[in-house]
């Protein structure tokens, strides 16, 4: 199983609603346990079992897609089904 930690802007609209979105697909991925915490102003950071795997990029924040994906690539090969 995977543990997939969002750090998020706890004031951003735009970033609450694009974590919220996140966590949608991310739940129906099977072994992957989702958590979202309150970060720093600005932030949008997704961790994999406590490593970074994605991150805002300016003022550039990775689509749905890409995070799956790269969450997809970081997990463990037994968390994946």
């Amino acid at each position: 199983m995977s543990k997939v930690t969002i750090r998020r802007c706890p004031t951003c609209n735009t970033i609450r609603g694009h974590t919220d979105q996140v966590v949608a697909a991310l739940r129906k991925e099977p072994g992957t346990q989702v958590e979202v915490v309150d970060g720093a102003k600005g932030e949008f950071t997704v961790q994999v079992d406590g490593r970074t795997v994605s991150q805002l990029n300016g003022e550039s924040i990775p689509d749905v897609n890409e995070v799956l994906a790269v969450v997809k690539r970081t997990a463990p090969a037994g968390a994946r089904a």
